[in-house]
């Protein structure tokens, strides 16, 4: 799930960055943009993306604390 959403995201960069379409077309996107960020379901993912990234912190800082432990107890 993730590498399809961060593929999506990627293309859609991509495409703004380096389309040729000219003014109108970004004007579109970003008009597309505006209306899709309203919509529940991108609200929910970006939900679910930030619950993800807080987990995988988490679960950083915690081995991180258990490493500094482990070096503190073997000096």
């Amino acid at each position: 799930m993730r590498f399809r959403l961060g593929l999506l995201i990627g293309g859609a960069v991509g495409y703004v960055l380096g389309a040729r379409a000219g003014r109108e077309r970004y004007e579109d996107l970003k008009r597309w943009w505006a209306t899709a960020r309203r919509h529940p379901a991108v609200h929910q993912l970006f939900d679910q993306a930030e619950g993800v990234t807080d987990l995988g912190r988490k679960v950083i800082a915690n081995g991180l604390d258990k490493g500094s432990e482990a070096l503190r107890n073997r000096a």
